[in-house]
């Protein structure tokens, strides 16, 4: 039980962390989603947004043992999710 509260604890905080920054590259954008999510992000290409601003991200998050994933996106300007859509489950990255 208390590892469930400490890996809920270090998700909420990192989700708070990632909203407060720039999300300025790929890696930080998969972050986010990948804490969002609690998948493994498989890809993070750059997207222009209608609203204007910077741009996004779009992650698209493999989620382990599940039949669907994950679309996110990723506002640039300050590494906020602001669409989450699911997907057929993407194939996970080859290490």
């Amino acid at each position: 039980m208390g590892k469930r509260i400490r890996g809920l604890l270090l998700t909420f905080s990192l989700t708070a962390f990632a909203s407060l920054t720039p999300c300025l590259t790929p890696e930080a954008a998969s972050a986010v989603a990948e804490a969002e999510t609690l998948g493994e992000a498989v890809t993070a290409r750059p997207v222009s947004l209608s609203k204007g601003g910077f741009g996004g991200w779009e992650v698209l998050v493999h989620m382990p043992g599940k039949q669907q994933g994950w679309r996110c996106i990723i506002e640039r300007d300050d590494g906020k999710l602001i669409k989450k859509e699911v997907i057929e489950n993407p194939p996970s990255k080859v290490r």
